[in-house]
């Protein structure tokens, strides 16, 4: 269909645009003998749960944006998350150069500028589709407008072309270490404080974490500071952070199981 691209607002044909990429649904879907075929949905919106194969897609953007989209983040990305035969980002941390380390979490260096942009493009370009068009149709909560004016600003320029990092953004890509076999694909959720906004989303054995806002507080400033890349990867039992175990207690104690699910969470009960 024509329409105007939601990105570089020109009157062109769009495409069938995906919330969280193709990739890692087809990933999820065939790479997982044990989950593959049992995918459960979890929406927070009307707090259920159930089997369901549906993927989030708009005719949002134009076929060069939606190219630029893959170039820069999702072919770099994806094919470094973790799959049924091997985890490569987290075997290539390894030999990232050394920042921290505090009981179970390791903080990394990119080696370089290049793998740096590519982590930063993808998540810049997810949080960016969280507020550009409506969800909701897909169990998602309102999210519509949600970034700050600057925020869409600064992350339009980036993801065009026009600038190098967004201004006054910082990620923090988390690498599980221990082994996937239960692979998350979690689509983002943020959070507004005084001065800066909070994304966070996540895909098979990588959490990423983008702060953007003019006052990031102190302390990321200050972790950022020795970092022109605004980008470090974090080591860390991806299972033991706070987010997940609020993901198991809300599916336990809260999620309305439906259809086909309800009904074999009752067979074993």
């Amino acid at each position: 269909m024509n329409g105007i691209c939601a990105l570089c607002t020109k009157d062109r044909k769009l495409r069938g645009s995906h919330f969280m990429p193709k990739a890692v649904y087809r990933s999820l879907s065939k790479g997982f003998p044990d989950h593959g075929e049992n995918i459960v949905l979890i929406s927070g919106g009307d707090k259920s749960a159930a089997y369901s194969d549906k993927q989030a897609k708009k005719h949002l953007l134009c076929e060069s944006c939606e190219s630029m989209f893959s170039k820069y983040g999702e072919d770099k990305v994806i094919s470094l998350m973790a799959r049924p035969g091997g985890f490569k980002l987290a075997t290539k941390i390894r030999k990232f150069k050394e920042l921290s380390r505090l009981n179970d979490e390791a903080w990394y260096f990119p080696p370089g500028e290049g793998l740096a942009f590519n982590f930063m493009y993808f998540a810049v370009s997810i949080a960016w589709r969280l507020s550009s068009a409506d969800w909701t149709s897909y169990g998602l909560s309102e999210t519509k407008n949600s970034l700050w004016l600057e925020n869409m600003d600064s992350f339009s320029e980036f993801l065009l072309g026009g600038s190098e990092i967004p201004e006054n953004t910082y990620l923090a890509v988390y690498v599980d270490n221990q082994t996937v076999d239960t692979p998350l694909m979690s689509f983002p959720t943020f959070k507004d404080h005084a001065s800066y906004q909070h994304v966070v989303f996540e895909i098979p054995g990588i959490k990423f974490s983008l702060v953007a806002g003019k006052n990031p507080g102190e302390g990321v400033r200050e972790i950022y500071s020795v970092n022109k890349t605004n980008v470090y990867f974090v080591s860390r039992n991806l299972k033991s952070h706070p987010d997940y175990q609020f993901m198991v207690n809300f599916l336990k104690h809260e999620a309305i199981a439906k259809a086909r699910l309800a009904k074999e969470l009752g067979i074993t009960v």
